[in-house]
């Protein structure tokens, strides 16, 4: 049997730390599955899905934890089927404080799960004002209409510009 492992992982970025995660997790049996990693404010921070053998899977988190200058922590997953119905929804306008919240809320006023997550700020092309982006994969519940989706969104502020990409719906 195979056992689904997140793993979590942060320290000092430098170069090397992807090669010994998957230095470890290969030598361990483990299959590296999926993964989303970064560096943050001078630190690497990263999220991995590993299938690996139940006979393997004590070995690979105490190898993980050894890792010097890491900090690792995991959680047993399961394998779960992709929702019927999801759309990537990217989501600009002028950067403020609570942006991401406002927008976190609306989504779960509507039910909507969120799947993949990233968010940043970058300099408009004109003014170099801070420009707040997010680009979100989005699983919808069976009776929510995209423009009804859009619409709560759009509300949140007169500047904020809603994307939908249809092409993930089924």
């Amino acid at each position: 049997m195979q056992k689904q492992l997140v793993v979590t992982v942060i320290g000092a970025d430098k170069p090397g730390i992807v090669e010994s995660l998957a230095d470890v997790i290969s030598h361990q049996q483990g299959n590296w599955l999926a993964s989303s990693m970064s560096e943050l404010a001078g630190q690497f921070a990263g999220i991995l899905h590993v299938s690996v053998p139940d006979e393997h899977y004590r070995s690979l988190c105490e190898a993980l934890a050894m890792l010097p200058g890491l900090t690792v922590s995991f959680a047993e997953g399961q394998l779960s089927q992709e929702p019927e119905r999801q759309v990537m929804v990217s989501v600009t306008g002028n950067d403020r404080a609570g942006i991401v919240h406002e927008v976190a809320s609306i989504l779960r006023q509507l039910n909507v799960n969120v799947a993949d997550l990233t968010t940043g700020c970058e300099p408009a092309p004109h003014s170099g004002a801070p420009l707040f982006y997010a680009h979100a994969l989005v699983a919808l519940p069976p009776r929510l209409e995209l423009g009804d989706l859009i619409s709560a969104l759009e509300s949140l502020s007169d500047d904020l510009v809603v994307d939908i990409d249809q092409a993930f719906i089924d």
